[in-house]
């Protein structure tokens, strides 16, 4: 699935890429103002702490939030050619693909290349480094200690409380975050017990895990991307899943895709779902 490939080649070098990303800020003053985001997860951060009329274009793929002047560039096979003619002086994604970024830079375009994170807090370093960068320090200062604040109330829930055993299904291939990704991150911080982890050898973050696997882990909740029933129909039909305790007592949350698989402020609403179900 090239959204996991791309995350996978990617998110290894999140730390160091934003150890150089921000030596190269400090050298570099002056605001940008003409923003190109290929990333919707960039995109909703660049919104949220007051970088909006900045921002002159985004890809195909940032529908949000919806004012958000969304393209037909996308950021998994973009065009040079075509990012130039936008005339950005700042041109910020998370897949550096086709050596994307040399190719801008090459052009004199000023590009920033910031993978998936692997953990909450590099979430956090990320939106301090898009604040620096954009003038907007104080808002993004003020939704980084919003978040800080607000991840602890949720972990402070479910403190002293039982492990939750969780499978999450990125998709039908049976790819599913460990706890080397940020969501895996979020459910370790939430006492959720991720059955991808055990399974993630090589670190990566997105393990791809065998069905049967899954059967004999027998996870107390599964999550599923999109709003979409027959997909949580397709799933219990599945051959062997309907011994799974999930899937008996029907604890399977057809989650929206946008809000776990980008990194924005709007993460915490999946972290308040794991919370609202843990309590119920």
């Amino acid at each position: 699935m090239n959204f996991v490939l791309q995350i996978l080649k990617s998110s290894y070098f999140s730390i160091l890429i934003l150890f150089f990303c921000n030596l190269a800020i400090n050298a570099n003053e002056i605001n940008p103002k003409r923003i190109m985001s290929l990333s919707p997860s960039i995109t909703e951060i660049l919104f949220e702490i007051g970088s909006e009329n900045q921002v002159i274009a985004v890809d195909s793929l940032s529908n949000f939030p919806p004012e958000a002047p969304k393209t037909k560039i996308s950021a998994y096979e973009p065009n040079v050619e075509t990012i130039s003619l936008y005339k950005p002086d700042l041109v910020i994604l998370s897949f550096n693909i086709r050596n994307l970024k040399e190719a801008l830079s090459k052009l004199g375009i000023e590009t920033i290349y910031l993978p998936a994170p692997n953990n909450f807090e590099q979430i956090l370093d990320q939106i301090d480094l898009l604040g620096k960068r954009t003038g907007n320090t104080e808002k993004a200062q003020k939704l980084i200690l919003n978040m800080q604040n607000k991840m602890k109330a949720f972990v402070s829930l479910r403190k002293n409380k039982n492990p939750i055993k969780v499978y999450h299904e990125i998709d039908q291939n049976y790819y599913s975050p460990s706890k080397f990704s940020f969501i895996g991150d979020i459910y370790q911080k939430m006492n959720f017990k991720n059955i991808a982890d055990s399974a993630d050898i090589s670190g990566l973050g997105y393990p791809k895990l065998s069905p049967e696997l899954i059967i004999s882990e027998n996870p107390e909740l599964i999550i599923l991307p999109g709003k979409n029933e027959k997909y949580s129909e397709l799933l219990k039909s599945r051959s062997g899943w309907s011994y799974i305790n999930a899937v008996k007592e029907n604890n399977i949350i057809l989650l929206q895709k946008d809000i776990a698989s980008r990194w924005g402020p709007r993460i915490l609403d999946f972290v308040n779902i794991l919370a609202e179900y843990s309590n119920n």
